[in-house]
């Protein structure tokens, strides 16, 4: 039986077969997150057995982000560690299986809470196979820095932590291992992978088209970022001062700014694309320290890392990555530019939703719909790139 061409295609590179899912999926999420929020106006609501802030925090954390990390770090680690790249079959499993586990989550809604724990085993096994493929090629490789590729390894092991710690939740019905779920996707596993990629590609993307540029990323500010995420997270869990760790994170991010010269990437759009997304992390960890000191929501806070940063910079890496392997020029037109900046404008009106209580349930729908309207957008730019052949005739 012969395979259809676009399924080839698909299958042929780990970003088509795990980001043309992701672009689905979000659609998906934020369609159903937007529903809810109509429908509590109306004193409704989607939800049976799970509360909606609980099964929005599952389904968010674990639900969207990983597609785009599984594309990006089987097209990336290979590079980094100069190793074989993975076997086609799981640059394949990894995001079905993902795909699989979002279905079982939105059935969830409805339904069964059983649903949900079929989709954290689901997405453990996701999770398990891409940490496994991660050492894998760290075994193979004999580069002196592997300091990145360990650190993505590292927090695939913590969101596998999390999801056990959402099995016990629904499973065993304790309302505490909630909690360690939420923190130990949030900040043992997504923010240190975030933080590993902007730490070693900012300085490298902006030393390629911006000259004079020294590259400045030393392993102890690595080291610092990701202790700084696990020590907020395990404060959090334990139910500590978080100030200590928001308050480094604030100053470590500010100085990341500066030491890469942020300002002189505006005249490269796609560069300024990731400049800009890692620009919410001073802001997002200044009111997380404010939050703490029980001066502002700690909500505002919490989207500003992931809506302000986690968003933005995703479309920026993911658009970057489907550009160059489509065969176009690493170029950003003027379209994916106000699409981008829009993303920045849903962020800020989501975080002006939790500092202004009076604001905050049409804030909330606002944010919500934006969201969904631009990421409509950002699959009218993407899907074409990751469906048809590449515009220069290479393979891939």
């Amino acid at each position: 039986m012969t395979t259809h061409p676009l399924l080839q295609r698909l299958a042929a590179t780990p970003h088509r077969a795990a980001f043309l899912p992701g672009l689905l999926a979000a659609l998906l999420l934020l369609a159903v997150w937007s529903s809810e929020l109509l429908l509590r106006q109306q004193g409704a609501s989607l939800h049976h057995e799970l509360s909606p802030l609980q099964a929005h925090a599952a389904l968010m954390l674990y639900g969207l982000f990983p597609f785009f990390m599984t594309g990006f770090i089987l097209t990336a680690a290979p590079r980094w560690l100069n190793a074989t790249s993975p076997a086609r079959w799981r640059c394949v499993l990894i995001p079905l299986l993902l795909f699989a586990a979002l279905l079982c989550a939105l059935a969830a809604l409805p339904g069964s809470h059983y649903w949900l724990a079929a989709a954290a085993l689901l997405w453990l096994a996701a999770l398990a196979l891409l940490a496994q493929t991660m050492q894998q090629l760290l075994s193979q490789s004999t580069v002196t820095d592997r300091l990145h590729a360990q650190a993505v390894l590292a927090a695939l092991l913590a969101g596998c932590g999390g999801l056990l710690a959402m099995l016990y939740w629904l499973l065993a019905d304790v309302a505490a291992a909630w909690w360690w779920m939420r923190n130990l996707a949030l900040w043992g596993f997504l923010l240190p992978v975030f933080l590993a990629v902007s730490h070693r590609m900012l300085p490298f993307f902006t030393q390629s088209v911006i000259a004079p540029y020294q590259v400045w990323r030393p392993r102890w500010l690595l080291l610092a970022l990701l202790g700084g995420s696990w020590l907020y997270g395990a404060l959090a869990i334990a139910q500590l001062p978080l100030w200590p760790a928001s308050l480094l994170l604030c100053g470590l991010s500010a100085t990341c700014l500066y030491r890469w010269q942020s300002w002189r990437s505006r005249s490269v759009p796609l560069l300024a694309m990731l400049h800009l997304a890692f620009a919410w992390l001073p802001l997002a960890f200044l009111l997380l320290t404010l939050a703490d000191l029980g001066l502002v929501s700690s909500l505002a806070g919490l989207h500003a890392v992931t809506v302000g940063f986690f968003i933005t910079m995703l479309v920026g890496f993911a658009s970057r990555v489907m550009l160059g392997h489509a065969g176009h020029p690493l170029q950003a037109s003027r379209g994916l530019w106000w699409l981008y900046l829009l993303l920045h404008g849903v962020a800020l009106l989501r975080v002006s939703a939790d500092l202004l209580p009076t604001f905050a349930l049409r804030g909330y729908v606002l944010a919500a719909l934006s969201l969904l309207l631009g990421l409509l957008g950002w699959a009218w730019f993407g899907l074409p790139l990751l469906a048809k052949k590449r515009a220069d005739g290479k393979p891939g």
